[in-house]
């Protein structure tokens, strides 16, 4: 019998599950990765509302369902770990159990944080400001612009670094970076290059961060009944910029949450070719199975 796994990720569309995919499919398990919305291939939806994680988490419901499914382990990572938290949110009765890579399990809030708050609190949020800035849509909307940021955007430790946490238009001042170690597999970074110019703009990716509101908005209806209850993973990664460990912190909220971390930095999927979360990955996926009786 399948077990059925919903994977989806931020930044690197499906492809970035590409070394998790063969493992589980060989152990078993029928694995499903959807790209996010407004990414490459999929459509870009208007208005905003499309973008939120309550809208989203029943796209992932639904997508399942055509599929003749009604239950599958979610995982995700970056924008996909937080709509995999709110599927668990909103349709327990459809999620076996939950995983989050690099986004902790983040509670409903009863008190809205505006976008420049959080980063007062949070610098290395800065890079949001001007995402959520209409400027950046502009910006990133030619061939030449999206290769540059992309290229400033996946890099490691060891590559050189670029500065663009900086809350404004860092285009400039990047100029334009070398490739990072990320991509050493050249067919690799031209599928993905390829993938984002083709759409144009990164008119949809950018879109996720003027929702913050709209998903307060949505969260209010839940803030004091919020549980995940079923076997839920999270793995943080000891390197990453965005989200280094003392963000990882208040996910107490969560009683079955399984915490490990990796040596990587934020792209742990493809980091070391994702050789390290793998088996992080795998294991605790065969526990669930088990104790579910998949």
């Amino acid at each position: 019998m399948y077990r059925h796994l919903s994977s989806n990720a931020n930044r690197q569309l499906w492809y970035g599950w590409r070394f998790q995919i063969r493992p589980l499919v060989k152990a078993g398990h029928r694995v499903i990765v959807p790209s996010m919305p407004g990414y490459c291939e999929t459509e870009d939806p208007r208005p905003f509302e499309f973008y939120t994680f309550k809208r989203i988490a029943a796209d992932m419901v639904a997508l399942l369902a055509s599929l003749g499914i009604s239950k599958a382990i979610y995982i995700g990572h970056d924008w996909g770990s937080a709509i995999v938290q709110r599927v668990a949110l909103w349709y327990p009765d459809h999620v076996i159990a939950v995983a989050a890579l690099c986004v902790p399990f983040l509670r409903p809030s009863p008190t809205f944080v505006s976008l420049e708050e959080m980063v007062q609190q949070f610098p290395n949020f800065a890079y949001q400001l001007w995402f959520a800035n209409p400027e950046s849509e502009k910006v990133l909307s030619t061939p030449n612009n999206i290769e540059r940021f992309l290229k400033s955007l996946f890099r490691v430790k060891g590559d050189k670094p670029v500065t663009w946490n900086t809350g404004k238009n860092p285009m400039d001042a990047m100029g334009d970076p070398p490739l990072g170690r990320l991509w050493e597999n050249k067919v690799a970074w031209e599928y993905f290059l390829q993938s984002f110019q083709r759409k144009g703009s990164l008119r949809g990716p950018l879109t996720y961060y003027k929702t913050k509101g709209l998903n307060y908005r949505d969260e209010l209806e839940i803030v004091d009944t919020a549980k995940i209850q079923c076997p839920a993973l999270f793995i943080g990664a000891k390197e990453d910029k965005a989200l280094p460990p003392q963000t990882w912190e208040r996910q107490d909220w969560v009683p079955q949450l399984e915490r490990y971390s990796v040596s990587t930095g934020h792209w742990c999927l493809i980091e070391k070719d994702g050789k390290e979360i793998a088996p992080l990955i795998q294991s605790w996926v065969a526990e669930v199975s088990k104790q579910s009786k998949l």
